[in-house]
Parts: C-alpha cells; sequence; structure tokens
C-alpha cells in the first residue's frame, strides 16, 4: 500500500572494497554463467574418457607388466607399413593402460590400428572412415565451445579468467563481517530444512566456500593453457622474478635426408630412449617431411603427466638431439618454476592428488562449480523478486 511518504533508502555501511566486489561479483557472474557450467560439464567429460574408453572398449584395455618388455614401437611402425604401403603414419602411441595404437593422417581426426604392447597382436583393424568421437567434440566444446578456434579459444580463456575473480571476490562477500556463533553456523553449514530461497542461498555460499581453493588451482591451471600473460606471470612469481624462457629453438636433423632409414632410427631411438627409464606407456612422434624429427615422449606414471620424458633424434641417423624443453630433464632434477609447469595438467585434473582419487575428488567439487552460476543466478533472481523490479 502507497501511503505516499518517500522509501527512505537503507544506509550501506559496508566498505568500499566489499562493495566492488559485490559488483563484480554479480555482473561477471551472470555474465560468464553458461559458459563456466559448459567448461565445466565438458570437463569432468573429458577428465574419466580413459576409464570410460575402457569399460566400453575391455578388448582395447592392456594393463602394464613389470619386468615385461613392450615391443620397440619400430616394429609395429614396420608391421602397420606392410599392411597399408599406401597410409602415411603419423604416429605411434601406447597410453597407459592401454593397447598401443598406430596412427594414419593427423591424430584428429585420423585412423587406427590397434596392436597388442607386448606381443604385437593385431586387435582391432582402422576402417578409414569417419567417425563421431564423443571425447573429441567433448575437448572442443572444453577448449572453443564448438566455435572457430579463434573466436571460442578467447571465449573460453577470459571466462576461465573471470570465473577466478569471481571466486576471489565470492571470498569477500562470503567472509562474515563478525565471527559470531549464529554467523559461523551460517557461513560453514547449509541449513536443509529451510525455504527454497535460503537453501539455495547457503548452497551457493557455504558450498562455494568448501570448493573454493580447488576451484582456484582448476580456474589457474587453465588459464595457464589459454592466457599467454598468465603464463609468463605465474613463471615470474614461481621462479622469484625469472623472465619465462622464449620457446625452444626447432630442432632439425644433423644428417642428410634419408628416408629409407626411418623405420631404423625409430627402433635406435627407442632403444637408447628406455634405458634407464622404466616407461609404462610412449608416444612416438614420425616425422611428416625431410625436415621434422622423431619426438619420442615417455610415460613413468600411470594416467600422470608431470613427470613425462621427452626425447628428439635425428630421423636419419637415430642420433640424440640436444632438447631444452621443460620435459627433456627429469621432474626431480627441475627447479620449483619448471615443476608448477610440469605439474599444471595433473593438477587441472585432479591426477596430482592421487590419480584416479584425485580425479574423483575434483569430480564432486567441479559438480559444485557447475552449481555455482546456477545458484548464484536464483540468489539474484530471488532478491529481483523482493524488490518488485
Amino acid at each position: 500500500m502507497n501511503t505516499g511518504k518517500p522509501k527512505i533508502k537503507k544506509k550501506n555501511n559496508r566498505s568500499l572494497f566489499y562493495r566492488i566486489s559485490a559488483w563484480l561479483h554479480l555482473w561477471l557472474g551472470l555474465a560468464s554463467g553458461i559458459i563456466i557450467v559448459i567448461i565445466c560439464i565438458t570437463g569432468i567429460t573429458w577428465s574419466f574418457r580413459d576409464e570410460i574408453k575402457d569399460w566400453l572398449n575391455p578388448d582395447l584395455k592392456i594393463d602394464y607388466v613389470s619386468g615385461k618388455k613392450m615391443i620397440n614401437p619400430a616394429d609395429l611402425y614396420l608391421k602397420a607399413k606392410k599392411l597399408y604401403p599406401k597410409q602415411e603414419i603419423s604416429f605411434v602411441w601406447r597410453p597407459t593402460g592401454k593397447a598401443a595404437m598406430v596412427g594414419f593422417g593427423k591424430r584428429n581426426p585420423g585412423f587406427v590400428l590397434f596392436l597388442h604392447p607386448y606381443t604385437g597382436e593385431i586387435i582391432r583393424k582402422p576402417t578409414f572412415k569417419k567417425e563421431f568421437d564423443f571425447f573429441e567434440w567433448t575437448l572442443k566444446g572444453h577448449r572453443f565451445l564448438w566455435l572457430p578456434s579463434e573466436i571460442g579459444r578467447p571465449i573460453i580463456n577470459y571466462s576461465t579468467f573471470i570465473f577466478f575473480i569471481t571466486l576471489i571476490s565470492g571470498l569477500v562477500l562470503w567472509w562474515p563481517k563478525k565471527w559470531t556463533k549464529a554467523m559461523r553456523k551460517q557461513s560453514f553449514s547449509v541449513k536443509w530444512d529451510a525455504k527454497i530461497k535460503r537453501l539455495n542461498y547457503d548452497l551457493h555460499n557455504v558450498f562455494g566456500f568448501y570448493s573454493l581453493i580447488i576451484l582456484l588451482v582448476i580456474s589457474m591451471t587453465g588459464m595457464y593453457y589459454g592466457l599467454p600473460w598468465f603464463n609468463k606471470f605465474l613463471y615470474f612469481t614461481t621462479s622469484l622474478g625469472k623472465t619465462l624462457p622464449t620457446e625452444r629453438e626447432e630442432l632439425k636433423n644433423r644428417s642428410p635426408y634419408q628416408p629409407e632409414n626411418l623405420a631404423k632410427s625409430l627402433h635406435i631411438a627407442w632403444e637408447d630412449a628406455v634405458k634407464n627409464i622404466d616407461a609404462k606407456g610412449y608416444y612416438v612422434s614420425v616425422p611428416e617431411d625431410s625436415t621434422g624429427t622423431v619426438g619420442l615422449y615417455l610415460y613413468p606414471s600411470h594416467r600422470q603427466f608431470y613427470n613425462i620424458r621427452n626425447f628428439n633424434y635425428d630421423r636419419n641417423t637415430g642420433v640424440r638431439l640436444v632438447n631444452n624443453s621443460a620435459y627433456a630433464a627429469p621432474f626431480e632434477h627441475a627447479e620449483f618454476a619448471s615443476k608448477v609447469q610440469k605439474l599444471n595438467y595433473d593438477l587441472h585434473v585432479g591426477s596430482a592428488l592421487g590419480g584416479i582419487w584425485g580425479r574423483i575428488l575434483y569430480f564432486f567439487i567441479t559438480i559444485i562449480g557447475c552449481s555455482l552460476p546456477i545458484t548464484g543466478f536464483l540468489v539474484w533472481w530471488f532478491k529481483k523478486k523482493k524488490k518488485g523490479v
């Protein structure tokens, strides 16, 4: 009922910092909410792709056997070349816990021959038909929203940055003005029997607090991949003032082009790389042309990538080339800033915190992250309805 008296505005006794944080939290959250939901859902799906594929394709699941030597990837290369002499081979890959794969054409899309990594037995032949890969589709959504890369990638990258800001501003809004017993209870526990408005607020406020640290880690490691300025800033801070090294010089073959020596060079490269490393898996990049070198990555840990070892070899002789990439040196010998770089992917997906158990923890935390834009929107909507706007 309108009495004709002007409404007296409630005095806002919060600090300017708090009011700025509240404004950023609201409008940045509303602007990026849908994108954050997509990033979270696609990230969860991609993170468990190996376990899902193991379940769907039990014939391709081959565990690591301690003390048993895997077949030299060069032998798998030759076997595939003999079967399909007109096809160009781009890689030989044995993900840990899976069959070895010989890839024809580009990796994505491409065609794959599956072989047993210990016996060389052919498990599954390629169809050479383009097939829909759900997980690659998911990854495209996670990286660039299924848009052209030059459009979608910046949207994803800066939405992640915005999410990082909303997490920090959310902590400011969560922080109790006074640490009374009642405020502590409200800040750390959900009132499950409350009405929908209060329950939604608690889900946003309390669950957001408990998931904050890991969501900050996920967003920061995501920004590492997409924002060069953040990559440089992170290296600068973790190295105590050093500049991020420039991209390593392109490796070049030292000897004249001898295409007939490629298989022999692959064989020599593998025997050299595994001398002192107990590899559970590997990835061999087969050079596309006369200028490309043999790239070899060894996986010492099951579905963890912080300690990958990278080697490069002359495609014509198999001689090891000097490689100064981050993964050329062992993890334990790297400086702290380089260790942070190496750990980035495992921190991003959760495998750094106990392998599969860390990823399971991340699953639940990411579900909360996915819910925050939704519950946050509802908090704003309920307030808007209350004001009668």
